[in-house]
């Protein structure tokens, strides 16, 4: 089945006057409440460089109807429905979706369908038109497997974990089912999911690699089975995006049902890969004398599959519990939303989250959020200090004047820019769950230069560096410096001159770089490297012994 999506003529809205919340209009919605659980992605980046954005859309202050949008830009800034967007599913009680992009520049879109209880997936197969797919997501009559987190692979799968919608207190099903789409063939059937664990909340996200067809999932998952509160991180991983081990395969990454340090996991996760074929995990974990009751001391840590080894992004704040009087609201925490992206010429990682404190709180006593980031230059160990990137209290407020932003979503690729889309809430707190006013929100797009961790930043001219280790064993790294702004190249080709990857093709600021190559898929030989930057190039030689 397939859907034209209308294009609508428009002027590219800027923010609303008075507005703090940095961004540009994407379109609006009623829904404050986008994801259940984790954020997952509702921003991605094609190969050709358009950057596709989906997110709820409820069209009225009374929660119908409810669509899923979507809207674009492409590389040269124009907007495909400018300030709007366009529905994508005929149902109108859609919504909770998440986005990915094929290796064919489309867009790859999911949500959970409310009018008749299932999951539903849609392809772009041109400009505004979409096929639209039934995810299998039946366990049995009347128990379905919703609120799908999606990912595409290198060889164009679709994967899919979804969660089970019964009462929480007997746990929900956590589910598993992927496609080549063109098939139309779903494994492990048409029918139904793989039902591989039990949960209690809807946290579970999934990632493909950018380099292989690995595909890892994570997830928050019940340390003790009879109690919801006590949570471990766990992930699952595919090392070709077929076979799967989900007997064995399970891996407790944080053990907190046995260290006695009184953390538990929440229930919001990241998951992402790396260049060098390494995955990310990053979760919220809150302090407790015991499993009961969590006190708001939350902390931000960060999981690599290299090194095994937690490392911590944000120290709690305050010292002990939240203050009195003002309330962050229903499934969130004072850090919460986490959302990563990896920049390909070096590796850098990006984590973004929520973050709320009680200086910042509206007129109906809820905390209004802002979106920090920190990065990591050296796969997870060590991270930047945090920085507010949307920095927009509005303390006292009233519903229609606050500036709360939440459910931010990174795109996993972060070019020359971060690519930013969250929510702008009017009013703090969830009406979902009846806290603060319904109020007509911005879904706004965000971006700056990443760059704000390159070393040394001055360049005196433009350079390519010897390769270092020369001779090498599978990876080696390579340093460059621009003098100026400029699109660059930098490609490796064999001693027959055939090309054998692109490492870098964006444009990139002034100053000096490195990034590294992982050979572990090359031969031995002779190989050059070559960059070209504003008309020069510059070619060096290199070996790989294995």
């Amino acid at each position: 089945m397939m859907r034209r999506v209308i294009v609508l003529i428009g002027v590219l809205i800027p923010l609303v006057a008075g507005a703090q919340s940095p961004g540009t209009v994407v379109g609006t919605t009623y829904m404050d409440m986008q994801s259940m659980g984790s954020t997952g992605n509702r921003v991605t980046i094609a190969e050709n460089r358009s950057v596709y954005f989906t997110w709820t859309n409820v069209l009225t202050n009374n929660n119908r109807p409810r669509y899923v949008y979507f809207n674009f830009v492409d590389s040269s800034g124009t907007w495909f429905s400018p300030g709007l967007g366009d529905r994508i599913f005929d149902d109108s009680a859609t919504g909770f979706c998440q986005i990915a992009a094929d290796s064919g520049d489309h867009a790859v879109v999911a949500a959970f369908a409310v009018n008749g209880n299932h999951s539903i997936l849609a392809s772009s197969v041109g400009y505004g038109i979409f096929r639209i797919y039934d995810i299998p997501d039946t366990l049995s009559q009347n128990r379905f497997s919703l609120w799908p987190f999606i990912t595409v692979d290198q060889s164009n799968r679709v994967h899919v974990v979804m969660t089970e919608m019964p009462s929480i207190n007997h746990g929900r099903s956590l589910c598993y089912a992927n496609a080549v789409l063109d098939s139309g063939r779903w494994w492990p059937s048409q029918s139904g999911p793989l039902v591989f664990d039990l949960v209690y909340n809807v946290s579970a996200v999934v990632a493909a690699s950018p380099v292989s067809n690995k595909v890892v999932i994570a997830y928050c998952g019940p340390a003790d089975p009879g109690n919801i509160s006590n949570s471990d991180i766990y992930y699952i991983l595919s090392e070709d995006g077929r076979s799967w081990d989900f007997v064995n395969g399970k891996v407790n990454i944080t053990n907190y049902n046995s260290d006695n340090d009184s953390l538990w996991a929440h229930s919001d996760l990241d998951v992402i890969f790396d260049y060098n074929d390494d995955f990310h995990i990053i979760w919220n974990a809150n302090w407790s004398s015991n499993a009961h009751p969590f006190y708001d001391r939350t902390y931000l840590f960060h999981y690599c599959s290299l090194q095994h080894t937690i490392n911590q992004i944000r120290t709690p704040w305050p010292e002990s519990s939240w203050v009195g009087g003002c309330d962050y609201g229903i499934g969130n925490k004072a850090i919460c939303k986490m959302n990563m992206g990896v920049r390909p010429f070096d590796n850098a990682i990006y984590a973004i989250w929520t973050q709320f404190d009680t200086s910042d709180c509206s007129a109906a006593g809820y905390a209004n959020g802002d979106i920090w980031i920190s990065y990591s230059n050296d796969g997870g160990i060590g991270w930047s200090q945090p920085r507010n990137l949307t920095n927009s209290h509005t303390p006292g407020c009233f519903a229609g004047e606050c500036d709360s932003d939440n459910w931010g979503s990174l795109a996993d690729v972060v070019d020359s820019k971060l690519h930013l889309f969250y929510l702008n809430d009017k009013d703090a707190g969830s009406v979902v769950y009846y806290e603060g006013s319904a109020t007509l929100n911005p879904m706004l797009y965000y971006s700056e230069y990443s760059d704000i961790d390159v070393k040394n930043q001055v360049a005196r001219n433009f350079s390519l560096g010897q390769n270092y280790p020369n001779p090498f064993n599978a990876s080696t790294y390579i340093n460059f410096e621009l003098e100026q702004t400029s699109k660059v190249k930098l490609e490796i080709y064999n001693i027959s001159g055939q090309k054998i990857t692109t490492l870098i093709d964006q444009h990139l600021q002034m100053g000096q770089y490195r990034i590294c190559w992982n050979a572990k898929n090359a031969v031995s030989g002779v190989y050059y490297y070559k960059i070209i930057s504003d008309g020069k190039s510059q070619t060096k030689k290199m070996v790989l012994i294995k």
